[in-house]
């Protein structure tokens, strides 16, 4: 599946925008996709590498640029910001995880350059990217070719005028036929060594270049008219804290460079295949929605961590939006994809959360809690990274005040629910018996100390922020205060399981000091937690809200700028919502409400939301189509499908929204398919947009791979396990479906 884009010039605005759309990456390495003739300030991510910064506690480092390729002819430097264009061209093909790039240009002397490159993140060898290139010129003439490694470089801050240098340089190295660069972040926790390789067939001419811009080869040929000139750029990036760091790099370089360029083209290839086999969804009637979605897919994957010190950050690999911090979008958006797609990854995230519970603890403790408090936005070391306040100038005279590090505390809850849809998934006894138990105790724990008894209402919860973030600072949330008590009757249940089941569960009770007469106590404050009350069948998102003057919107549009300036100097004193709030609770807890009451709170809050978060649509558009609102679901459906093709929000540049990513495969799978899971039983209501005839797609389920070809009157299940039997459910009819076994249900 291929997306082609075609220029008739080079605009650095327009390059920072297809720089996320073309990224490139393998959960380890993240490589815009600027293109490499000219100069950019972006360099590589390296999932995980953060350092100490001003004002956001600590942000992903900007990494030396490693992509990047000078060229000189008959000592002219060829740009392409300088030199006419005839073909500027280039492809992503998602399906080989390939980029490639076509400049056809013309020198100031009249000579016809064309020039072709195809650019890899290596899939299986994490520390690799190749460019293979081509050269061609319509006359004679020296061609110098310059390979760097540039190591001056720096982040953008809050401002684009601010830059912050994170690396200081530790070792510049050359031999034969590589250079090498090792850099250390100014904390001095990473260092990151580079090695690079430009090699060709071709007799050249080869020196090295050292400055404080970092080190490159430079390679200089006579090359005749019309020949073309093929080369293949070789770069390998480690972030060992190893001391034997510079032989690992270059003897890990020394090696592709022997396998060569089709070889190591193939391995990515049949990476790329392996992961579509699972996660390539197919839709019958509709080329631009299937296309979109699985664009959406492919970058989602590819910001997949390959650790668990670290997990999906709300940009991902493509740039520096939100500091490369972790929130609520990783757990609530994008982990469902991965539970149900590939559940070994989405278990290493979750242990993310394991292994930094003890900062999350130090965090309840610092504001007055118990138990577990993560944090709204995190980094390497699980602390809060949310910043206080944000300067507007240079003086820092204005500011922005944010209390979302504060007060935004339902992601603990979010965290503790996704914790439970694994098990549900999978029936992972290993990881929920030895991290998810205590994640969801801890959490639990917390919740309790959280809450205050009110005579009159039983216990609340006061100051705090919702999913719509317009009102701060408010009591009882509805999606707050429901999905905290979510998460104490977690705690219950899961406590009243491990008594049942002994051994590693029961040893986890006892590191976590839980007993039965704090579970006791969990109950009666889950029973008692006050949920904001009804008025005609609508829940009031927090206390206060009903009375806050009224607004209505647009369903179908989006964003603030639609809205009277007047509107949104007040916005907070309004009804206005930002993004799905007591929807999105009713979505994530669908079985506690029949389908009317949720009718009735779609209905008002849809036209009060300004979807001016990304996050907005997916639950929207999940909870239109159960309530055959089709029109408005695919609307919301293929915007998100589209958020970064068509920059819907205006910020693709800052990296690209991987919640909506993930919330565009729910909508499908929870929404259009109408999957959802009943105790050990897949319920499937399908409600498929009116132009699709149908939807093919594979997911996990408890050891078991099930195929799916899912229309709105007929459903193909299809076990591929040799083991395991599932049960599913539809059109009004259960089935038990044996290893191997194929079923039609008919509507």
């Amino acid at each position: 599946m291929k997306f082609n884009f075609e220029f008739n010039r080079y605009s650095p605005r327009e390059e920072e925008l297809y720089g996320t759309i073309l990224t490139l990456g393998n959960g380890h390495i993240g490589l815009r996709g600027e293109i490499e003739l000219e100069p950019t300030i972006y360099g590589t991510t390296v999932a995980g590498i953060y350092d100490y910064a001003p004002y956001f506690y600590r942000e992903i480092v900007n990494a030396p640029r490693v992509i990047g390729l000078q060229m000189m002819f008959s000592g002219e430097p060829l740009n392409l910001s300088t030199h006419k264009l005839s073909r500027y061209e280039r492809e992503l093909n998602i399906e080989e995880g390939t980029l490639k790039t076509w400049v056809h240009m013309e020198t100031h002397k009249g000579v016809k350059i064309q020039y072709e490159s195809l650019r890899i993140v290596h899939g299986k060898r994490k520390n690799l990217i190749i460019l293979k290139f081509k050269f061609q010129a319509s006359k004679g003439g020296l061609l110098t070719l310059v390979n760097p490694i540039e190591t001056d470089v720096a982040n953008p801050s809050y401002r684009p005028e601010i830059m912050v240098k994170h690396c200081s340089l530790k070792e510049l190295y050359f031999d034969e036929k590589s250079i090498y660069a090792e850099v250390r972040t100014l904390d001095e926790r990473y260092n990151i060594g580079i090695g690079s390789s430009l090699i060709t067939e071709e007799k050249v001419e080869r020196s090295v270049i050292k400055s404080s811009r970092g080190i490159a080869e430079v390679l200089s040929l006579q090359v005749r008219p019309n020949k073309v000139y093929e080369f293949v750029k070789y770069v390998v990036i480690s972030s060992k804290n190893d001391e034997n760091l510079k032989e690992e790099v270059l003897g890990e370089l020394k090696e592709a460079v022997g396998l060569g360029f089709g070889k190591l083209y193939e391995e990515h290839r049949e990476y790329w295949n392996d992961i579509w086999k699972k996660a390539k969804i197919e839709i019958e009637g509709d080329d631009e929605a299937e296309k979109g979605l699985n664009f959406s897919l492919f970058h989602l994957i590819q910001s997949l961590p390959r650790d668990s010190n670290i997990s999906l950050t709300a940009r991902g690999i493509h740039g520096f939006g939100y500091r490369g911090h972790v929130f609520w979008d990783t757990e609530i958006y994008a982990l469902p994809f991965f539970i149900a797609v590939f559940p070994e990854d989405a278990r290493r995230m979750l242990m993310y959360r394991y292994r930094n519970l003890e900062s999350a603890k130090e965090n309840a403790k610092l504001n007055g809690y118990d138990g577990a408090q993560f944090p709204w936005e995190s980094a390497d070391d699980g602390y809060e990274a949310t910043p206080s306040l944000v300067p507007l100038d240079m003086a820092g005279k204005e500011v922005v005040r944010i209390y979302t590090g504060e007060e935004e505390h339902h992601i603990t809850a979010d965290i503790a629910y996704t914790v439970d849809l694994y098990y549900k998934f999978t029936r992972d006894e290993e990881f929920m018996s030895k991290y998810g138990l205590e994640i969801i105790l801890e959490t639990a724990r917390f919740w309790a100390s959280r809450v205050e008894l009110d005579e009159k209402r039983g216990y609340v919860i006061r100051r705090v922020i919702g999913p719509d973030e317009y009102h701060e600072h408010v009591d009882n949330s509805f999606f707050t205060n429901l999905m905290a008590k979510h998460n104490l009757l977690l705690g219950v249940a899961y406590f009243k399981k491990a008594l049942e089941l002994g051994g590693e569960w029961m040893e986890t009770i006892k590191r976590a000091g839980v007993d039965e007469e704090e579970v006791r106590g969990w109950f009666q404050v889950a029973e008692r937690i006050y949920i904001p009350r009804q008025v005609e069948g609508v829940f009031e998102e927090f206390d206060g809200y009903f009375e806050l003057e009224d607004y209505n919107l647009d369903p179908y549009g989006i964003g603030e700028a639609r809205l009277p300036e007047e509107i949104r100097k007040r916005i907070g004193k309004t009804r206005l919502i930002k993004q799905a709030d007591v929807i999105a609770a009713q979505y994530l807890l669908k079985e506690q409400f029949d389908l009317e009451t949720i009718k009735k709170n779609f209905d008002y809050y849809i036209v009060r939301t300004t979807h001016a978060s990304s996050l907005s649509m997916p639950a929207y558009s999940i909870v239109a189509s159960w309530l055959d609102y089709g029109d408005l679901a695919y609307d919301y459906f293929m915007k998100c499908a589209y958020i970064d093709l068509k920059n819907i929000y205006g910020n693709t540049h800052d990296g690209f929204h991987l919640a909506t990513a993930g919330g565009v495969w729910q909508a499908l799978f929870r929404g259009f398919c109408g999957i959802d899971i009943k105790e050990d039983m897949i319920e499937i209501s399908p409600k498929l947009p009116q132009k699709w005839k149908s939807v093919k797609l594979r997911f996990f389920f408890r050891g078991a791979w099930i195929d799916l070809v899912i229309k709105n009157n007929e459903i193909k299940v299809k076990l591929l396990n040799e083991l395991k039997s599932v049960r599913v459910y539809a059109f009004g009819k259960e089935v038990v479906l044996g290893p191997g076994e194929e079923v039609t249900l008919e509507k």
